[in-house]
């Protein structure tokens, strides 16, 4: 369906960086879990005479971000004080960056239904995050564990077109941040949040008209994208309609997002930059980024997913869907390629195990694979030279995931090795086909399946253990000589 108008989608991101203290002070910045309001110090409660102290690995992971985003980072940037009045900031304001952000005009790439599109960022700026609170019936709880841990804050453009873009968006970037390992961004702990900036575009007596925005706020699931900003949009456009307030709003507001009613909700008029007052923060110096610094983290980043991607379909010749399964978790493409480094078989055939067996054990038990590349790469030489039925190749596979034993050791003791003997095969089809006349009758004939159930009756004779392959052949070249 064609809608009267288009849909308008920025996305800010809040990161939680993967640091063991605060942004400030020296409290463990692992808030996730822990007891409440028992990582704090005199700093991140903001009680008086306590001085803030900039975490340096902070800083180095925002640029190293910002870096991976395509961003510069600027010769100069500095500290703000963005001051409101919420009970999750003791302070009574937040650390953050105004006008001098810590990078700038970034950009990355995802695939849309019209092929690839570049999403700018406009920028990615470092700050201390806020408490945690929890509402309920009549009373509110505040817990300051994680006040002050570093948060990255990254503000794309509105290029995004459609909800499905906005969740290609987000996957994209997390992915980004991710393999940079700037963050693990968790998000059902909340160390990815989204605030999806929704509005539409139209055209209404032969002028464009594009009205201020609605801001989501804290979407942490891909779901919730899907279906929070269209809904949005759709009702923006029949509040226009209607001559609602959208008619006569001349500024952002800020909406909540219920899933069980399946719709937004306002939660408060947008405050204007005005409104938080920034100033210089003074109790911190201003900073200037070395080249030096710079181009260090440029150097240190790894190859990132859209490229090792392009790499695993040109040098595997992988298929694309192949190639994003592997791609989507670090540390599984590394170990696939760890494991197509010891073995001499086509790198499709472990990428088959990787993301089939291997994959499905791990999310079943939730683990690290325990056992090395290396030994599934002897697996995939045992079933390719014929030692190992594929068959019995999984069941080899599921003792080395319980075991860690290696996977020769396996098929010696269980007496899994496949025969591929032609004289044993040869004198065990001989019996078959005497016995059975009417499916070699059946398979000159042209019935392809009769030559299937005597390969059925070769195998039941020979326990399960002869090779396919070997079995087919062999049956195929006597009854051909009959």
């Amino acid at each position: 369906m064609t809608l009267p108008y288009e849909i308008v989608i920025g996305v800010e991101t809040h990161v939680e960086l993967g640091t063991r203290s605060k942004m400030f002070c020296s409290c463990s910045a692992t808030w996730f879990g822990a007891s409440p309001n028992s990582l704090v110090c005199p700093v991140c409660l903001g009680l008086p005479g306590a001085l803030p102290v900039p975490n340096r690995v902070a800083m180095e992971l925002a640029m190293k971000a910002g870096l991976a985003l395509h961003c510069e980072v600027p010769a100069h940037t500095k500290f703000d004080r963005k001051n409101y009045m919420y009970p999750d900031l003791p302070k009574g304001y937040q650390i953050s960056q105004y006008d001098l952000p810590l990078n700038v005009g970034g950009w990355l790439e995802i695939e849309s239904v019209n092929g690839p599109k570049r999403i700018r960022i406009r920028r990615a700026h470092l700050e201390e995050d806020t408490a945690t609170s929890k509402h309920g019936e009549g009373y509110a709880l505040i817990d300051f564990n994680r006040s002050g841990v570093p948060l990255l804050e990254i503000v794309s453009e509105p290029d995004l077109s459609s909800a499905d873009e906005a969740v290609a968006y987000v996957q994209a970037l997390r992915e980004i941040l991710v393999f940079s390992g700037v963050s693990e961004m968790r998000l059902e702990e909340g160390a990815g949040r989204f605030d999806v900036n929704v509005s539409i575009r139209f055209t209404e007596d032969g002028e464009v008209r594009w009205p201020p925005q609605s801001e989501i706020k804290t979407l942490n699931s891909y779901a919730a994208r899907l279906e929070a900003a269209p809904q949005e949009a759709e009702r923006l456009w029949r509040s226009g309609q209607g001559g609602g307030e959208l008619r006569t709003r001349t500024g952002k507001i800020t909406v909540g997002w219920s899933p069980e009613r399946r719709g937004t909700f306002l939660q408060r008029s947008k405050e204007d930059v005005e409104d938080y007052r920034y100033f210089p923060e003074p109790d911190l110096v201003s900073f200037t980024p070395s080249r030096e610094t710079v181009e260090r983290l440029r150097a240190s980043l790894p190859e990132l997913p859209a490229e090792r991607r392009a790499r695993f379909v040109r040098d595997y010749a992988l298929s694309e869907y192949d190639a994003r399964v592997l791609v989507a978790d670090r540390a599984l493409a590394d170990y696939f390629e760890s494991a197509v480094k010891a073995s001499k078989r086509d790198p499709k055939q472990i990428a088959n195990w990787v993301t089939g067996e291997l994959l499905r054990k791990m999310k079943e038990n939730g683990a690290k694979v325990p056992f090395p590349p290396e030994q599934l790469a002897a697996l995939v030489e045992l079933v390719a030279s014929g030692e190992v039925s594929g068959t019995a190749a999984k069941d080899v596979f599921a003792e080395m995931w319980t075991t860690g034993k290696a996977p020769s050791e396996i098929v010696r003791a269980k007496g899994l090795t496949q025969v591929s003997d032609e004289s044993a095969i040869a004198a065990a089809a001989d019996a078959v086909l005497g016995e059975n006349a009417k499916a070699v009758a059946d398979y000159r004939a042209g019935n392809q399946r009769a030559l299937g159930a005597l390969v059925g009756q070769v195998m039941k004779r020979m326990g399960g253990k002869a090779n396919p392959s070997v079995v087919n052949r062999v049956l195929a070249e006597r009854i051909a000589r009959r």
